[in-house]
């Protein structure tokens, strides 16, 4: 498949969406956590990448709004960890964030992708809890418990999640078509796009108590050491409880 050029309202040009997200990610690595983009050639080329934004890319308000007073690097919060990305500070005070991988994309998140993260972000705090209680009634006198890929004694910090027989969007797929949502969720189910908004989640109650039901019938998970994830799955590896 030919690689796909990006191209700039205000002349820049790159060869590959590839080649265009290095740029912007050099430019996001360049700033301090919190600081402003200073050099003017950065702040023009971001200007122009959040024009194509909203050409291409925007479902929701324009992310230039009334005008960008400045850019600023930020952590965002999603799903339980953080990313690094760019900040919108308009002209009239109200900021929002924007992905750089979309807008060199230049195509909207496909709704099962948003629908993925709704449903990850729904579930993390049973998968905290249940994983709380599984240290409380496996772990051993040092705290830790059997890594359910490597077997190695693992400490509660530095353990993670590993979905067995069925992967979490594959769950989320099935649920989604028991719903007989084979177009993506109905309109009202996520919440819409809307400025600082990092994650999207459920504007619909009942769908996600049906969800959540759904994932505790039919997940099966085990705790594993963070690094080991994508391993084999041992037969004698202990679920969790939910």
């Amino acid at each position: 498949m030919p690689k796909k050029s990006v191209s700039l309202d205000n002349g820049r040009m790159w060869p590959s969406q590839k080649a265009a997200e290095i740029y912007f990610r050099e430019i996001r690595d360049r700033y301090p956590v919190g600081g402003t983009v200073t050099a003017e050639t950065d702040h023009d080329d971001l200007l122009a990448l959040i024009r194509r934004h909203d050409l291409l890319v925007a479902d929701g308000p324009a992310k230039e709004g009334v005008g960008v007073r400045r850019f600023e690097v930020r952590r965002n919060f999603t799903n339980g960890g953080h990313t690094l990305g760019f900040w919108i500070i308009r002209t009239d005070g109200t900021e929002t964030d924007f992905s750089f991988i979309r807008a060199v994309a230049g195509a909207p998140r496909p709704l099962s992708s948003q629908l993925t993260d709704a449903c990850r972000e729904l579930v993390r705090d049973d998968l905290e809890s249940a994983r709380i209680e599984y240290f409380a009634l496996h772990a051993d006198g040092t705290g830790r418990v059997e890594c359910g890929i490597t077997g190695a004694m693992i400490p509660e910090r530095g353990s993670g999640f590993e979905y067995v027989g069925r992967s979490f969007s594959s769950i989320v797929s099935d649920w989604a078509l028991s719903n007989g949502w084979h177009e993506g969720p109905p309109p009202g189910t996520l919440t819409a796009p809307a400025d600082a908004q990092t994650a999207v989640v459920f504007a619909d109650r009942a769908a996600a108590a049906d969800f959540r039901r759904f994932h505790r019938a039919h997940a099966r998970v085990v705790i594993v050491d963070r690094e080991a994830r994508g391993g084999t799955v041992r037969d004698d590896a202990v679920m969790l409880e939910f």
